[in-house]
């Protein structure tokens, strides 16, 4: 349930920084301004910053910087807000905080402000969810998509989709109506072209959610080999810095070493592991177990091997033992005589294979066309709207299902039957942008949402 209190939240990150932010929203927000005592004009406008201190309301000083205030209905929320844009640090911003409740000012909830905002009519669901991908977009692309979908591209394109279907349940009901009148093959026709068009674009809108997936939330990588065969120079130089100590000591690395890296605008998290042997050292081993479960779970395994010397025990067992299709092979110290070819192992069964040297950086560009090549598939056009929330992912699949039923039981379902199952498609898409919304769906999505946002 709305209710239409005021709310404030800290609408920057916790720590120190150089300037923190107080949100308020609320019918009340403006009141708040007597927290505010200007350095210039008494006369506050919205839309301009001023400059002054903040107190309590015993006069008490907390703090000076900047003060801003949105009129509703021109604001995120469509409420009135206003913000105390203070020094940066915890202290100040908590004083900030106490000296709003005590006028009556309650804490937001993770995500309210958007909450608000769409309930007002100012965004739709679909736009707000993009707010969060914005804030979390690990790669330009990711943050391509999400600003996106905030303009509202996706939200157009299920709403175009959701009146056509309008269209041919509008024409189903009319037959409906009027039994009586012989059936309206011409409309019957235009109604079953509309819904294969809609069929057809919501596949393609399906069909962009893995790439679209891999963009949002990344690649889990993991790199195994056997000891010395080059994991931790790969994992550097893919970091563009020395995160992992390297060294021709066998079983340097001895646990997991995450690194974010994005290649070619994917996000990876990869991860340097414990090189795969039998061992009798206690510790190497745990990392060897952990390295082994974390391959288990990975989206992408760049499987290392020495190309300079013969497959040992150790190789052959990670060979046999990994999900071919998700492996990279990379054999690497190609600067030394080759004893292994990638036809070796290749025939094997394995796809995706490269060639490179760590210690002369030679094949890096290769090895990051393979790994591009293996999630995204280069023939999507470069305006595509992409679906990267796994929420508008179910829904795209269960309207596709509604309405793939209609289509195979056109010819053999009496109307009425037929008219459920568009209806039901109709309300599922709407879910996607908020036409066809509920209070447990709200606070499913906005409960995810950081406070102040």
């Amino acid at each position: 349930m709305y209710i239409q209190d005021t709310i404030a939240a800290i609408a920057t990150p916790p720590g120190v920084g150089g300037v923190g932010i107080v949100r308020v929203s609320g019918d009340k927000a403006f009141q708040c301004a007597k927290l505010f005592k200007s350095k210039g004009k008494n006369t506050l406008a919205p839309g301009r910053m001023y400059y002054g201190d903040f107190t309590d309301l015993r006069g008490k000083h907390i703090d000076t910087g900047l003060f801003v205030w949105f009129q509703y209905p021109r604001s995120f929320t469509g409420e009135d807000v206003v913000e105390f844009h203070c020094h940066g640090g915890i202290v100040v911003l908590n004083g900030m905080l106490r000296a709003l409740f005590e006028l009556g000012v309650r804490l937001a909830e993770p995500g309210e402000f958007s909450k608000r905002a769409f309930l007002n009519g100012r965004i739709d669901l679909a736009q707000a969810e993009s707010i969060s991908d914005l804030i979390s977009a690990g790669s330009d692309k990711a943050a391509a998509i999400a600003r996106s979908h905030y303009k509202g591209r996706l939200s157009a394109i299920i709403e175009e989709i959701r009146e056509r279907v309008v269209s041919v349940l509008a024409w189903m009901e009319a037959e409906i109506d009027y039994p009586e009148s012989d059936l309206d093959a011409l409309g019957q026709d235009e109604a079953s072209a509309t819904l294969a068009q809609q069929i057809s674009a919501l596949e393609e809108l399906e069909g962009t959610y893995r790439e679209g997936r891999v963009y949002r939330d990344g690649i889990v990588t993991v790199i195994l080999g056997s000891p010395n065969v080059g994991k931790s120079s790969l994992l550097n130089i893919l970091a563009g810095e020395e995160r992992a100590i390297v060294t021709d000591i066998p079983g340097t690395t001895r646990d997991v070493l995450e690194v974010p890296v994005t290649i070619r605008g994917i996000p990876l998290r990869l991860a340097d592991t414990a090189g795969i042997r039998e061992s009798g050292d206690f510790i190497e081993s745990i990392g060897i177990q952990r390295a082994r479960k974390l391959a288990e779970e990975a989206d992408l395994l760049l499987l290392i091997l020495d190309t300079s010397r013969s497959l040992s025990k150790d190789d052959d067992l990670l060979l046999q033992n990994v999900n071919q299709d998700k492996v990279l092979v990379v054999l690497n110290k190609t600067d030394l005589p080759t004893v292994i070819e990638g036809e070796d192992i290749r025939t094997r069964g394995f796809h995706h294979v490269c060639q490179i040297s760590a210690l002369q950086e030679t094949g890096i560009e290769d090895l990051k066309d393979e790994i591009e090549s293996m999630f995204i598939s280069g023939s999507v056009n470069p305006d595509t709207t992409f679906i990267s929330n796994q929420r508008h992912y179910q829904a795209l699949l269960t309207a596709l299902c509604l309405l793939g039923q209609v289509a195979a039981n056109w010819d053999t379902l009496p109307l009425d039957l037929l008219a459920l199952d568009l209806r039901q498609a109709w309300q599922v898409l709407g879910q996607i942008t908020g036409s066809v919304w509920s209070e447990d769906l709200l606070n499913d999505i906005f409960q995810r949402f950081c406070l102040g946002k």
